[in-house]
């Protein structure tokens, strides 16, 4: 059993995606096999030099009498609550298996760093070793590291995608001769994109667009769907804006409650039927497949219940405000009519499965 434990942290699981080795991994011989097989995968991967630097330190406190064990631990591609799960996990097993007390962290200074809480409430941190590689500090080693990095598609996805939303969104309102409403546009894209960032939806479009190409590919009538889909949420998406544009030209003392009310009460609609024309083309896959398709049955229902709700509420608050031309008795029944409509529809559904 050792006192002391040198470990090596691999947050996002390149040893694993890349080089193909199950962490934790524990001992020398087996951290120095891990970053050569590592190295000969991706030469370039910053956690070479963390396993290296680890067994650095190792070596020296050997050399020093220390009685230390050397250990690696790795996350998840999925950087976040379901990496540090993994990582907690390890942590224990290696606790456990060596009877370390105390830590020396061995990172490369970026996001592993973000796991130091998770140590320190398993062993008393000693130290922490940042590993930076050197770098030639000429404008064309930088120009080729900035090229390395950008082709890296974690780090390209980050850096580019809100350059390109920016560029996108300013250049159709300026085509469409509206570019004071540019910025606008642009800090309300921006918005929406941090938000899909913060919780993990981005997985879900590229998963979305990866069904797409597999579609297409394989010749699947999901296909059709799939891009009738995208059509009918674009076409929402601009009638929404639309509406709520002319009713704020209207009505320009209303609250941005009200604005955004009349945005989902044009749109809300072809929102349902996109997510509905995704589902039902998966379902058509499914049938063609002769596989169980309910799934996506349910998930079409649950949709009509949500745009119930949305469409009259919104109705209802338009109402109010003697946007809609709808009695103020009616427009109350209508949320009504949609509130339980709503409740129906989903316990016909989820009930019975």
């Amino acid at each position: 059993m050792a006192k002391k434990l040198v470990l090596a942290i691999d947050r996002d699981d390149d040893l694993g995606r890349k080089a193909g080795i199950k962490s934790p991994v524990i001992g020398r011989d087996k951290n120095l096999d891990a970053a050569i097989k590592l190295a000969l995968s991706d030469p370039e991967d910053s956690d070479v030099n963390t396993i290296f630097g680890a067994i650095k330190v190792y070596d020296e406190l050997k050399r020093e009498g220390e009685d230390v064990e050397i250990a690696t631990v790795c996350g998840d591609e999925k950087v976040g609550v379901v990496s540090d799960s993994k990582i907690s996990e390890q942590l224990d097993k290696i606790a456990k298996k060596t009877g370390a007390t105390r830590v020396i962290v061995v990172t490369d200074g970026s996001e592993d760093e973000f796991v130091l809480p998770l140590i320190s409430s398993r062993f008393k941190i000693d130290a922490v070793s940042r590993v930076v590689v050197k770098q030639s500090k000429t404008i064309e080693s930088t120009y080729f590291m900035i090229k390395k990095m950008l082709s890296d598609p974690k780090i390209a996805r980050i850096t580019l995608v809100p350059i390109g939303i920016v560029l996108l969104v300013y250049s159709i309102f300026s085509i469409a001769r509206y570019p004071e409403w540019g910025s606008g546009a642009i800090a309300l894209a921006l918005g929406l994109y941090l938000i899909l960032k913060a919780y993990g939806l981005e997985t879900s479009i590229e998963n979305y667009f990866l069904a797409l190409k597999t579609a297409l590919v394989e010749g699947r009538i999901s296909f059709i769907t799939y891009v009738l889909s995208v059509m009918l949420l674009v076409i929402g998406i601009v009638q929404g804006i639309g509406f709520a544009s002319s009713v704020y030209e209207s009505y320009p003392a209303v609250s941005l409650v009200v604005t955004v009310s009349a945005f989902i009460y044009s749109a809300i609609w072809w929102i349902v039927g996109s997510g509905i024309s995704t589902a039902m083309g998966r379902a058509l896959d499914l049938i063609i497949e002769k596989k169980s398709f309910r799934k996506y049955i349910t998930i079409s229902v649950l949709l009509i219940s949500v745009g119930l709700i949305f469409w009259g509420s919104c109705a209802f608050i338009l109402s109010g405000y003697g946007i809609l031309n709808i009695p103020a008795e009616t427009a109350f029944q209508y949320l009504i009519f949609s509130i339980f409509g709503a409740a129906i529809l989903a316990f016909m559904v989820v009930v019975p499965s």
